[in-house]
């Protein structure tokens, strides 16, 4: 065993790095590409998002579009500006094309929860409200097969469907 002596020194560079480290950790709740996209749209990662009992999926889920899963992303910041709607859902599209027209951020004002992505197969629309006018309720239409964003944290979710360019929501306790 190699002797190892304590000393101001060392102590403060231990102290340093355990500090360092713990911010670090603190601060990436996602992937680099994605916090640096986050502030390219005026926004941040959410502080603590982690920090709730229970099981929690991450603020954000590759493979929103088809092909490579690396190529679309979503996920939530916190507006770095004061707003009625502090968060934002933000799609990531390596093809912008691939979007039909779908906007690349949703404007939202509950807690953000994880996220994930999945296929429902006959989707009533009529249950659903648009985002930017959320007293308006969707088409009366049935979607046959529909990838959605699923937002969700103790039995409480919300779906995200996008719809001739226009984002909807369900939400469901």
């Amino acid at each position: 065993m190699i002797p190892f002596h304590w000393n101001a020194g060392s102590l403060g560079a231990l102290i340093f790095l355990l500090s360092a480290n713990t911010v670090w950790a603190d601060a990436l709740v996602m992937p680099r590409e994605l916090v640096d996209l986050s502030r390219s749209n005026g926004c941040a990662p959410i502080e603590n998002f982690y920090d709730r009992p229970g099981m929690i999926n991450p603020p954000y889920a590759y493979g929103w579009l088809t092909g490579n899963p690396e190529s679309s992303a979503v996920f939530w910041c916190k507006k770095i500006e004061k707003s009625d709607r502090p968060y934002l859902l933000v799609i990531k599209a390596a093809n912008i094309g691939a979007l039909a027209g779908c906007p690349t951020k949703i404007a939202w004002w509950n807690d953000p929860a994880g996220l994930s992505i999945e296929i429902r197969k006959s989707l009533s629309l009529k249950h659903f409200r648009y985002t930017a006018e959320p007293g308006r309720s969707g088409p009366a239409i049935i979607v046959s097969v529909a990838k959605v964003i699923v937002n969700y944290y103790d039995g409480v979710s919300n779906i995200f469907y996008c719809y001739k360019g226009r984002w909807l929501f369900s939400s469901r306790h």
